[in-house]
């Protein structure tokens, strides 16, 4: 009895874990993306291709996601979608080649999946450790050569189950055969159902050894049959392929050409490459085209038409007497097209890029002009190059006259927005813009994929399943980093494993384990990303053969990097060193004389599909050799990883008292070398800690109104809460109290403040009460706290030119360095169901605060829903957070916003953007300063509101917001919480309280602005973690 529900267990947790892996599997094959299942044996002599060599397109593939990582196998996905063309393939009709049913019992069959199978079977599998092929799928088309490689039809369901037991341990098919690789493939073609008399003989005794009986059965002889079966037709294939056919005539222009096995049509290409064909036969009616490198096209339209007769250079080889006076005039192409009437073929936007040479040797040209057809018969053309990327932008084949060339669009932030007939559906988005308000001026920015990784972004991670660790390396970090240019901010495990920060991140350091997440941040390193990796088993997943470890708890140990020498710091508990038993590292003679020399070795790992680790031991501890600091470079995308088995969160003091002063001093040193020669972030001396100089208040404004309020003021601040911040009003002459701090702020009445020009604010000023009285200081820990949920009064302004402990939404750290514009307002309102579009109308004012300046607005500066401000599609400048409180029927809402207006770091600002349209157009627009923006910022969120509180005003104020937003008819996946997959949607706008309207295949969806994360490069909507 005991078993049963440890059996009930079991079965439940795989099949959670099975769930779990469908959806991550439907997250990768939701976009342009292959997934592989690779087997890595530890001792083969070659590391397996990213995607596999049967695809046509291989050398394109590019990793971009971990799924799972093992020793000896790899779960990846990789862009774009890799193809296979099985028109050379064998048709598995008739049972071939594994004896398999012609029909499945699985429905739903719409993922094409690709097995490549070793040769030998495995004699020790019994028949129950066998999954049958029509278990997982319809088989469709096979090919045999080094591997068996079988094409089967299943859906996502099936091939979640495959992916399962196939990183579960070995994975056999029918007759034995173990499986190396599983990938999802896109097919294209028929395969050969081996009915040419040449094949059907192979063919019968193929199928005569699949009925005989096990013990009769002989393998040897049936790989024999399949390889030789597979090679005819790969010859017969090659025959076909060998004629290139013209479709002449009235009605049909030159439709493909085929080389070998890989057929390239001119609806995908408008390159001709000018390289000679070398004639060692007599052309009938064309010489050979003289002999000249290959050329690539790059105009956005190729247009194929009649030409001016022009006589190319003399052939360096004898032109055969048969026609000596004939040259050639037009391309086979181009007199296709002649005898074809006035038709003519136009293909646009695209480009083909070649690789080395190529090497031609024999061709002759036919050409029928009764028939209006044209055939190159050839041996043709031994190409040692390769096509190395055909990029389709626009591929148009027109039969009538050629179209007029269109504009070459000159930046991806102006390309021509879609018509908005188009998008008619779309509620509240598609109406006609009300004519009081201002139509859009600049086009859609243009979405794109989201980086994996973003080395500017402002943004360093920390993950730790200690806290003690977590704080010591978020303290360390901050001493070290700039943090004018980087939020130091610590993640949980879950959103670590969720892997939203991909692409949002300048660095990723881990302390200790990594919560699961390895193959996330596997990824991110071989994206080019950079990791810091501290007493962490993450060492051993990049660096699978650093797996020989030794217990060392509490040992202290002196090392030496680069002019530190002798460090004492604690080892971690476990020590990690390569195998030396793998070549791909140096042996120990070699280490101890690298080290004797004062020298770092590098070495390399290739264990990584596509990738190639160079690695460095930067440092090793005095005793025992062992490495202490590691760097593991990708030479491919140039990710960096530092891996230190020394602990450099722990001040040394903690454990070594006064001894660990000058070991501390050494460890922040290290670091600072680390983070910025090898890592390539921004730092700071980190023996000059800055002292926050807190600055007195000023209240700005007109006289009579502020003293009328002053006592109000006084009364508030005397109510306040421990999270408020307290204020002393300051009559002419009077000295504060105690000097500005972090909970204290002197405010001056009658004085104004040096860094803040009151006359550009209030010349710019056209509100009527918002901004009209300020508090205002040049450092403040954050303007939020001057009110903290107090009524003051409607319109009240906070100030500063520096916030200390600026915060965002949900607590997020927000960097505020000189240069940005700050301000808090309180907003008195009645309550109403529109309340929540008050955030939207602050993104929507701090976006027209510069754009609805005339000659502004075709700089590209949008909103991202909710209420972020964003230049183009990528690049965060400023957003909003509003809190509400209510009294009564009365709400006050605070609302806070951050612009970057001079602060060319850590993103952009309001004048770079300006400089750059100024360069890019010529144009002499004035940059801003804070008083301006402000100024320009109350008084478009006070006009907003107040037509939003009219008849039809929120109608109005929707219509503006979609001119301004990113998200027109985009297509999203929405993560609900506890969802094991994503729903994909289309954005319909958004309703009355602010919440994002989907369109989705299940019926509309509403999402809150709050709870929700909106990744908008990943266009994906999740609960926030």
């Amino acid at each position: 009895m005991l078993f049963t529900p440890i059996y009930i267990a079991m079965t439940f947790i795989k099949t959670w874990r099975i769930r779990s892996f469908r959806a991550r599997l439907l997250e990768f094959l939701s976009g342009n993306t292959s997934v592989a299942f690779c087997k890595v044996p530890e001792n083969a002599a070659e590391t397996p291709t990213l995607s596999s060599k049967l695809c046509t397109n291989p050398k394109n593939a590019y990793l971009c996601d971990l799924l799972d990582y093992t020793n000896a196998s790899r779960i990846c996905s990789m862009k774009p979608v890799q193809c296979i063309e099985i028109s050379d393939w064998v048709s598995c009709a008739g049972g071939l080649p594994l004896g398999s049913s012609d029909t499945s019992p699985i429905t739903d069959l719409d993922v094409d999946v690709l097995f490549e199978c070793e040769l030998n079977p495995h004699e020790f599998s019994s028949q129950y450790d066998i999954v049958t092929l029509e278990s997982m799928g319809q088989p469709i088309a096979w090919k045999a050569g080094a591997h068996l490689a079988i094409v089967v039809k299943t859906n996502i369901e099936h091939l979640s189950v495959i992916g399962f037991q196939f990183v579960g341990g070995e994975f056999i098919i029918d007759r034995k055969l173990p499986v190396v690789r599983i990938q999802t493939v896109q097919l294209s073609g028929e395969p050969n159902k081996a009915t040419d008399p040449s094949m059907r003989g192979l063919r019968s005794d193929i199928q005569h050894g699949l009925r005989q009986s096990l013990e009769d059965f002989q393998w040897p002889v049936h790989a024999a049959l399949l390889r030789k079966l597979s090679r005819v037709v790969d010859i017969k294939s090659e025959v076909r392929n060998t004629t290139i056919e013209m479709n002449g005539g009235s009605d049909q222009a030159l439709d493909s050409i085929s080389v070998g096995k890989r057929t390239v049509t001119l609806a995908d290409v408008s390159t001709i490459t000018t390289k000679s064909l070398s004639a060692d036969e007599d052309t009938d009616l064309v010489e050979p085209i003289p002999k000249t490198e290959p050329e690539v096209t790059k105009t956005p339209e190729k247009v194929l038409e009649k030409s001016p007769k022009k006589t190319p250079e003399k052939s360096p080889k004898k032109t055969p007497e048969k026609s000596p006076k004939k040259t050639l005039e037009k391309s086979p192409e181009k007199k296709a097209l002649e005898h074809a009437g006035d038709k003519e073929l136009v293909v646009e936007n695209v480009t083909v890029e070649i690789q080395h040479n190529i090497t031609p040797k024999k061709s002759s040209l036919k050409l029928d002009l009764k028939k209006g057809t044209s055939q190159l018969s050839t041996s043709l053309l031994n190409i040692s190059s390769q096509i190395k990327s055909i990029t389709t932008h626009k591929r148009i084949v027109s039969t009538t006259a050629p179209k007029k060339a269109q504009p070459q669009i000159e930046s991806s932030s102006h390309v021509k927005e879609e018509s908005s007939q188009a998008k008619a559906e779309t509620p509240h988005i598609r109406e006609e813009c009300s004519k009081n308000l201002p139509c859009q001026a600049t086009p859609k920015s243009i979405k794109s994929s989201r980086p994996l990784v973003n080395t500017k972004s402002p943004n360093v991670l920390i993950y730790s399943d200690s806290i003690t660790a977590r704080d010591n390396l978020e303290a360390t970090l901050r001493k070290v980093l700039d943090c004018d240019r980087y939020a130091v901010t610590g993640v949980s495990g879950a959103a670590l494993r969720g892997g939203a920060w991909r692409g949002r991140c300048a660095l990723l350091a881990v302390a200790g384990g990594a919560a699961g997440a390895q193959p996330l941040l596997l990824a991110h390193l071989l994206s080019g990303g950079r990791l810091l990796a501290l007493c962490s088993d993450l060492l051993h997943t990049v660096l699978p053969h650093y797996k020989t470890a030794e217990i060392r708890e509490n040992e202290i140990v002196q090392f030496s990097y680069d002019k530190w020498k002798s460090v004492k710091m604690k080892h971690h508990i476990f020590c990690y060193q390569a195998s030396p038993a793998k070549k791909q590292f140096s042996t120990e003679s070699e280490r101890q004389a690298s080290q004797d020399a004062n020298m770092c070795w590098p070495s390399k790992y290739t264990g990584h599909p596509g990738h190639e680790l160079d690695i460095q031991v930067l440092a090793s501890e005095e005793t025992w050799r062992t490495p202490s600091l590691l760097q593991a470079t990708d030479t491919t995308n140039k990710g960096i990883a530092i891996f230190s088995q020394i602990h450099l969160e722990a001040d040394p003091c903690d454990y070594l008292g006064e001894e660990g002063i000058k070991s501390n001093e050494a460890r922040l040193d290290i670091l600072h070398k680390i983070l910025g020669d090898i890592l390539g972030l921004h730092v700071k001396d980190p023996r000059e800690i800055p002292q926050i100089q807190y600055t007195s208040g000023y209240f700005l404004g007109d006289h009579v109104h502020k003293l009328s309020l002053v006592e109000g003021f006084r009364r508030a601040a005397g109510a306040r809460g421990a999270g408020g911040l307290r204020l002393q009003w300051c009559a002419r002459g009077q000295p504060p109290d105690e000097p500005p701090a972090r909970d204290f702020l002197p405010v001056k009445l009658y004085e104004c403040p040096e860094n803040f020009s009151t006359v550009e604010y209030f010349d710019n000023l056209t509100s009527k009460s918002l901004g009209r009285l300020v508090v205002y200081a040049d450092v403040l820990e954050s303007t939020q706290r001057v009110f903290a949920g107090e009524a003051f009064a409607h319109g009240v302004a906070a100030v500063c030119r520096r916030q200390a402990g600026g915060l965002g939404r949900a607590g997020n750290v927000w960097i505020s360095p000189p240069g940005q514009a700050i301000i808090s307002l309180q907003i008195w309102q009645r309550a109403h169901a529109a309340l929540p579009l008050v955030q939207h109308a602050a993104a929507l004012a701090a976006v027209r605060a510069v754009r609805s300046e005339p000659a502004y607005e075709h700089l590209d500066i949008r909103i991202k829903w909710p209420n972020d401000v964003y230049y183009g599609r990528e690049v965060k400048i400023g957003g909003t957070i509003a809190k509400a409180n209510c009294i009564g029927d009365d709400v006050i809402v605070e609302v806070g916003t951050g612009v970057n207006i001079s602060n060319s770091v850590p993103t952009t600002c309001i004048n770079d953007i300006i400089a750059e349209h100024n360069a890019k157009h010529g144009t002499s627009l004035q940059p801003f300063t804070i008083e301006r923006y402000l100024a320009r910022y109350c008084s478009q969120l006070e006009r907003i509101l107040d037509y939003m509180a009219t008849d039809g005003g929120i109608d109005a104020f929707k219509e503006q917001y979609y001119q301004y937003w990113l998200h027109d008819g985009e297509e999203i996946q929405v993560l609900t919480e506890g969802a094991s997959s994503p729903v994909a949607g289309t954005v319909a706008g958004v309703d009355d309280a602010g919440w994002l309207l989907l369109r989705a295949a299940a019926g509309p969806l509403r999402l809150a602005p709050d709870g929700n994360t909106f990744d908008i490069m990943a266009g994906l909507v999740a609960p926030k973690q």
